[in-house]
C-alpha cells in the first residue's frame, strides 16, 4: 500500500448547502507498506519500504521467509517488483501472482482498505509525520488477531 503526503480526500457529512472547506496538501514523499497475512489466523508481518522496485521488494521476501518451518505460500498483486525476474525466492517460500484487475482476490487489500479510511482528510507535510502515523495505525492490528481474521478471512478461503 502506498502511502504519502498528499492528502487523501474522502466524503464527510454536513448539513446541506454547506460548503465544507478544509485543509490539503499536495506532496509527492512516499513509502510503501508491505503486508503479508494469514487470514485464516490474523497472523501479520509487516515492514515499510521506501519504494516498489524489485530490492526493496526482495527485502520482503526475505523477512517473510526468515523462521518459516513449514512451505507458504505469498500471495502478491501483479505489480512489476513481484513479476520481476531478479528475485531470489527464499525455500520455503511459494510466490502466487494473482491474475491483473482482481483485488477482490487478495485479502490483504480489505486489510488496507481500512487503513487508508483512518488516513482519509489528514494532513502530513513531512513524510516522517504518516510514516509515524502509518506505524500508529497498524499497531493494534498486530495485536488484534481476530480483527484481521474477521477483515480479511474470505468465505471462498474456508472452502
Amino acid at each position: 500500500m502506498r502511502f504519502g503526503t498528499r492528502t487523501e480526500l474522502g466524503r464527510k457529512w454536513s448539513a446541506k448547502g454547506t460548503k465544507l472547506i478544509g485543509e490539503q496538501h499536495i506532496g509527492y514523499d512516499y513509502g510503501y507498506l508491505s503486508v503479508a497475512l494469514n487470514p485464516l489466523t490474523g497472523e501479520m508481518k509487516v515492514l515499510i519500504l521506501p519504494n516498489m522496485r524489485a530490492e526493496s521488494f526482495q527485502v520482503f521476501i526475505d523477512e517473510f521467509g526468515q523462521g518459516l518451518d513449514k512451505p507458504t505460500k505469498l500471495i502478491t498483486d501483479g505489480a512489476t517488483a513481484h513479476r520481476s525476474g531478479k528475485l531470489r525466492i527464499a525455500e520455503k517460500v511459494e510466490l502466487e501472482i494473482l491474475p491483473a484487475y482482481s483485488p477482490q482476490l487478495n485479502p490483504v487489500e480489505r486489510f488496507f482498505e481500512e487503513l487508508r479510511k483512518e488516513l482519509k482528510n489528514l494532513v502530513f507535510t513531512v513524510y516522517e509525520e504518516i510514516e509515524k502515523a502509518v506505524i500508529e495505525i497498524v499497531k493494534p492490528y498486530l495485536k488484534a488477531a481476530e480483527v484481521v481474521k474477521k477483515l480479511t478471512c474470505f468465505g471462498w478461503l474456508l472452502n
